[in-house]
């Protein structure tokens, strides 16, 4: 049995106890001194190998550092111990983590948007500060004392370890198809994959590619993740924007997720107000960190993205605390863009270079004058309008807040899902033919096949022709392309 490392001393800290191990690090609960206050350590198993390995390590602390979040668990201090190991010192949060939530009981409808928002939050943070996350899941939230969720472990791992387990750079089941096979860079719709992974994961008690009773291995895993479309959750209280939403944000091709951390929490937003929740506020910082996080990290890697800032998408006005961010943004000099992953466009400010065509703006300013004058008479007979349902003892109606997000939420579609797949085979000399029937057929369904007990293949039609003289068996599963109705099981086998 091998024996757990001791804690090592740290001047100014007193261990109290091991508080639990992961692939690459060990963590310990400390007593710090000076001021008196608990603290949780986490200390790499390895030692940095060489100077470059310590100074990523500082960097990417003092960039943890400087991102200051409510939902961000704060960074104290960063050192390395007597025999060369990088540790952190960070706040500790005393309540258990989601993941060990989420094997005792399954979240709430109502909490897990909550936590959805303030977890998003945290990570646009993140990335209007140049920063991936890259392994986000129900470990890394913490809950403090307050209940609070806290989110950890901002990319460090992925620079100081080659281990092979699932602590090391990605976690397997909560990780999309690009950072799993290499197919594309990591990006801020990554992150929010595994936003998605981790919500689906506290509603249902499990990562959502893994089956029960199944093979879980991470070979099969991935291979789900790839091949298979996210399932639903297949609780009953879940409404079917959140199930769709999810859904959304687990698909394969990363344009098709919600564009950004900020698109994905006012989808969830707008998932609150249709269940008439209390609305969980966005928070953003109210001053630009931009530059001085993302110059706290020498180089480009994959864990960071370009510094920007943020546009607003159009609709109703943001919480009280996102606002302050977004009028710090609309009166800077700066070019403001989109969010990652489309193109930035740049508008033009106070003592900036002239329009393209300046004739165009001259004509334009009457003509902005009369809009303005009309909405200013627009705004006032709406607050008149207000102020007279308000003495009739009627609310006024609340518009949900639209998302970014592509596909945004379809509140109240419902579509049959498809019915298990009847499949006959006939044979004509070498070649053999199977086809399928089931009920509630949508044009844009397709099929996974296992022929033989192989690999499961996609087909897009329901007739397999193969050119086979011995003896064939067949699985069929009819699968939607907006992965809804998703099935578990295979139709029986038949062969011929």
């Amino acid at each position: 049995m091998t024996q757990a490392p001791a804690a090592p001393q740290i001047p100014g800290l007193v261990h109290v106890r091991r508080l639990g191990s992961g692939g690459y690090a060990d963590v310990f609960l400390y007593e710090q001194r000076m001021p008196a206050r608990r603290v949780a350590v986490k200390v790499m198993k390895t030692a940095a190998v060489d100077r470059a390995d310590q100074e990523r390590f500082a960097a990417e602390a003092n960039a943890m550092a400087l991102l200051e979040h409510p939902h961000i668990v704060p960074v104290y201090e960063a050192g390395a111990t007597s025999d060369g190991r990088p540790y952190l010192v960070m706040m500790y949060y005393p309540q258990a983590s989601l993941a060990e939530r989420a094997k005792r009981e399954r979240l709430g409808v109502a909490e897990v948007l909550r936590i959805g928002i303030q977890i998003s939050s945290a990570v646009e943070t993140a990335h209007r500060a140049g920063l991936l996350h890259r392994d986000i899941k129900p470990a890394n939230i913490l809950t403090s004392q307050y209940g609070t969720p806290g989110l950890t472990d901002f990319g460090i791992a992925s620079h100081m370890s080659e281990a092979a387990d699932d602590d090391a750079g990605v976690s397997v089941p909560w990780s999309p198809v690009e950072t799993l096979y290499a197919t594309g860079p990591a990006t801020a719709r990554s992150d929010v994959y595994a936003l998605a992974a981790t919500l689906w994961h506290l509603l249902v008690g499990r990562s959502p590619f893994e089956v029960v009773g199944g093979d879980n291995s991470t070979y099969a895993l991935m291979r789900r993740i790839r091949d298979v479309p996210a399932p639903s959750t297949g609780r009953t209280d879940v409404p079917a924007s959140l199930d769709r939403l999810l859904r959304a944000a687990l698909a394969k091709d990363a344009p098709v997720r919600p564009a950004s951390a900020l698109a994905f929490a006012r989808s969830l937003q707008a998932i609150e107000q249709e269940l008439r929740l209390t609305r969980t506020e966005i928070v953003l910082a109210a001053e630009d960190t931009t530059m001085r996080v993302a110059d706290a990290l020498p180089g480009v890697d994959e864990t960071r993205l370009k510094p920007q800032q943020v546009r607003p998408a159009a609709g109703p006005e943001p919480s009280v605390r996102e606002a302050t961010h977004l009028r710090s943004d609309l009166t800077s000099p700066r070019a403001v863009g989109r969010p990652a992953d489309t193109d930035t466009h740049l508008r033009p400010v106070a003592g900036g270079p002239a329009p393209e065509h300046p004739e165009e703006g001259v004509a334009a300013r009457p003509a902005r004058g009369m809009l303005l004058a009309a909405g200013a008479v627009v705004v006032a007979l709406v607050a008149v309008a207000a102020f007279q349902l308000a003495g009739m003892g009627l609310r006024t109606p609340t518009v949900p807040t639209p998302s970014d997000s592509a596909p945004p939420p379809e509140l109240g579609r419902v579509q049959a899902p498809p019915g298990a797949a009847t499949v006959t085979g006939t044979r004509a000399g070498e070649a053999v033919t199977f086809t399928w029937t089931y009920d509630h057929t949508l044009p844009d369904d397709y099929f996974l096949v296992v022929v033989d007990g192989g690999d499961p293949r996609r087909v897009d039609r329901a007739t397999l022709t193969l050119e086979q003289s011995a003896r064939a068996c067949v699985r069929v599963k009819v699968m939607r392309e907006d992965g809804s109705g998703y099935q578990a099981e295979y139709a029986p086998e038949v062969c011929a």
